[in-house]
């Protein structure tokens, strides 16, 4: 008897990966709640129901309830925050510490590589009453450089996996002295994080839910400071106790050494953020947290395009070298991915992807491919000349 069978092919109209650009995690220092949230314990939430639902009450954990409130004032509910409170005698330093199993570390492998931004935040207040010490070194708390420097070893380690992510780290107990900070502007290269200077009201800490907030609201290649986007959601702008108004030039100074803080604009209502550098050298290439969530984003899609060529057979020439169809195929694979979902996005300006056809993959079994970026540019500098003018001359 004869019989007609009909199999449904797959995987034929090139449907575009997605890459979860704003999801954020923050670590953050907290306390248990007696039947509810233990400290150590990472969570995903979506928004402050959820946060309620897990337990963080803002009568025992109002440090983190700040927080996590100014990061939904931005993102907006739904938004997907992986989230972990810490106890108070877990240093800034620890939490950003690879070896430390019970830190960052512990929220970034329970999110499996979807956080794409980290923030952390210590209370210094809470540190010191529960017998900790905090040393003012550089206008900072010490621990926040030493943060700093462990996540840039977390960070590389992360990004070896596979599971890149930006960092913003709160720059607690600042002193109110911009002229004591370190440049990070020249010689460092740690371009994976960035610590913030300024919160939304008078004391010790940092505004870094808000910022993450912002950062997970907008497509990578957008700039946090984007004046267009308007101004930030807060009333009050704070360096320490001293007001943004009433700081004198002290954000100037501090966005010059490579922090980002508060800005204000004449004739402009509210605050924004004064650009988004990280901790390394301005001709980094990925010196703007911008810049590097543009680069985490192809990189994940070139990953995950050519993770699927591993091991598969690889059609060469009697010389051992790549069929040039084969190369021409493969790299429009990967630009084909890009363009549909970065570059008719906006986010990038172009992408190119060369595989040498020289190349002798019998000899050497590994295939090497040039992946070019064009990113978009800013106008963050605008020279206006303006003037009158006389038709008449």
């Amino acid at each position: 008897m004869g019989s007609v069978n009909i199999t449904l092919a797959n995987c034929q109209l090139g449907g575009t990966i997605q890459t979860n650009d704003g999801i954020a995690g923050m670590v953050l220092t907290g306390v248990t709640e007696s039947g509810g949230y233990t400290t150590g314990t990472p969570i995903l939430v979506t928004g402050m129901t959820d946060v309620a639902n897990a337990g963080i009450t803002e009568t025992f954990n109002p440090f983190a309830i700040k927080q996590l409130q100014e990061f939904y004032d931005q993102a907006g509910d739904g938004a997907q925050l992986y989230l972990m409170l810490t106890a108070a005698s877990v240093t800034i330093a620890e939490m950003a510490d690879h070896t430390n199993l019970n830190g960052a570390k512990k929220l970034l492998d329970y999110a499996n590589g979807k956080i794409k931004l980290l923030g952390l935040l210590s209370d210094d207040v809470a540190v010191a009453s529960g017998g900790g010490t905090i040393t003012v070194t550089h206008s900072l708390n010490a621990d926040v450089y030493t943060a700093a420097s462990n996540m840039a070893v977390m960070a590389a380690a992360y990004f070896d996996a596979e599971k890149p992510f930006r960092c913003v780290i709160g720059g607690s107990s600042y002193a109110g002295t911009p002229s004591g900070l370190t440049d990070e502007t020249t010689g460092t290269t740690n371009n994976r994080t960035a610590i913030l200077i300024g919160d939304t009201v008078s004391g010790h800490a940092a505004c870094v839910g808000l910022l993450l907030g912002v950062a997970a609201s907008i497509p990578v290649q957008r700039k946090i400071s984007r004046v267009r986007s308007g101004a930030l959601t807060n009333t009050t702008a704070f360096l320490n106790s001293t007001t943004l108004e009433e700081s004198g030039g002290d954000a100037s100074v501090i966005a010059g050494k490579g922090f980002i803080t508060f800005i204000t604009y004449p004739n402009v209502s509210g605050y924004f953020f004064s650009g988004d550098p990280m901790l390394t050298a301005t001709t980094d290439d990925y010196c703007m947290l911008a810049r590097g969530r543009v680069i985490d984003k192809a990189h994940i899609l070139a990953y995950t395009t050519f993770v699927q060529e591993i091991d598969d057979e690889v059609p060469v020439n009697a010389d051992g070298t790549l069929d040039a169809g084969f190369c021409k195929w493969l790299s429009q694979q990967i630009v084909n991915q890009v363009n549909n979902t970065m570059t008719a996005n906006r986010e990038i300006s172009a992408i190119s992807c060369f595989i040498d056809p020289a190349q002798n993959i019998l000899s050497t079994n590994e295939l090497n491919v040039v992946l070019t970026v064009t990113p978009v540019g800013y106008a963050t500098d605008i020279e206006i000349s303006l003037g009158f003018d006389n038709p008449a001359q």
